[in-house]
């Protein structure tokens, strides 16, 4: 493991783990929020569970059709999540203002999946919740296994030859990594990228600043080495943060993504009861590794782990000239975590071709994307537009 054999545990941490971990398995599938939310609007929702070939139970959230669509099916699509969230950021707005809803009344079959330790895929085959074994992981994992797992889950569950992917955050530094894997890909006709990250060099969203300023030991010794739940461990990283950022106290998911300028404020109340959500510190420090160095690369070992887990010194790098699929780029000025500087640097890598379409919003910020109720006349319209094309 990265930090398991530092045997640090944190009870607070297990504990909330396992309450996760009871709501997330329930037996009925109403007790998934994400799922209250969208039949709460009179959308049809199924539940189904992919499971990774290392044990990761995901748990697939299906939104057959929509309210307004009873047509032929013209594609499928599978949205991903981005950090410290889950499929619940696509679903907070109203539907007119909600990609997955917006898709599934265009006449799409909507999937929203969700990655390995997220709140709601929280258990594994081989290891309890509560085991650094569990926490072991960062978006190396996510692309290499919880990628190609969801996409071949919803392309035998629909018959569909193709998915189209759309990513948002850590949904597409997942996809970056993972689709340059030409199997993984060949699952896909189009990516579409929302706020799209692979180097984050230049990132200036808080809580990714404060760890990157620490080594890997002295995290783990701070935050143990399982959960990373930002309402558990704000006061750790930051003891002053509501008296610094008293607007990020009131939407924690801020302290991640940054600013923006572009929510609609009264429903901010509504948003914190469903973000921000779980992930590992293991992927927390992977994330701040890449503030830390200029590279697109796996996890950093330090140099013995590194020639154990790889057989070289360095971590592999990530080469986004293999990516030969079509990728569109949506991206924001004011955008914290996917910074312009870095989303330059992105488009250099990919090859001639890529991005086959591009557009920036000035104002938006990294969440906007998914929770700015202007999205649905800002950004969704050329989805639609996208997926209409690819999938013809």
């Amino acid at each position: 493991g990265r930090g398991g054999n530092r045997g640090l545990v944190t009870a607070g941490i297990c504990l909330l783990a396992l309450v996760v971990v009871l709501c997330a398995t329930g037996s009925t599938a109403s007790s998934l929020p994400v799922v209250d939310i969208i039949a709460g609007y009179g959308y049809p929702v199924q539940v189904s569970t992919a499971t990774t070939p290392d044990g990761y139970n995901l748990l697939m959230i299906h939104i057959p059709y929509g309210v307004k669509n009873t047509g032929p099916r013209k594609g499928v699509v599978l949205i991903q999540h981005g950090l410290t969230d889950n499929a619940n950021g696509f679903c907070l707005n109203f539907p007119s203002e909600s990609l997955p809803f917006i898709l599934a009344d265009a006449g799409y079959d909507v999937w929203l999946g969700n990655n390995r330790g997220n709140g709601y895929s929280m258990s594994n085959v081989h290891y309890a919740t509560d085991t650094s074994q569990f926490w072991d992981f960062s978006f190396d994992e996510m692309a290499e296994y919880d990628l190609p797992t969801q996409l071949q889950h919803v392309r035998r569950a629909t018959g569909a030859a193709k998915v189209s992917y759309i990513g948002h955050s850590q949904g597409t530094i997942q996809a970056f990594a993972g689709f340059a894997n030409k199997t993984t890909a060949n699952n896909v006709n189009i990516f579409i990228a929302l706020a799209p990250v692979a180097w984050v060099y230049h990132e200036r969203a808080v809580i990714l600043r404060i760890l990157a300023e620490l080594d890997t030991g002295p995290i783990l010794e701070l935050l143990g080495d399982r959960e990373f739940y930002l309402p558990n461990v704000l006061h750790k990283l930051l003891p002053d943060a509501c008296v610094i950022y008293p607007q990020a106290c009131n939407f924690l998911l801020e302290f991640i993504m940054g600013p923006s300028n572009n929510m609609n404020v009264s429903r901010i109340s509504y948003y914190a009861n469903y973000e921000p959500n779980p992930t590992s510190v293991i992927n927390m420090i992977h994330w701040s590794q890449l503030t830390d160095n200029n590279n697109f690369q796996k996890f950093d070992y330090g140099t013995q782990g590194n020639i154990q887990h790889y057989g070289q010194p360095t971590p592999p790098q990530y080469d986004l000239g293999n990516i030969t699929l079509p990728v569109a780029l949506f991206t924001g000025t004011n955008d914290y975590l996917a910074d312009p500087e870095d989303v330059a640097q992105l488009k250099e890598a990919l090859p001639e071709g890529n991005p086959v379409f591009e557009l920036n919003e000035a104002s938006y910020g990294h969440a906007d994307f998914i929770l700015a109720p202007d999205a649905a006349r800002l950004i969704y319209p050329s989805i639609l537009k996208l997926l209409q094309k690819y999938n013809n």
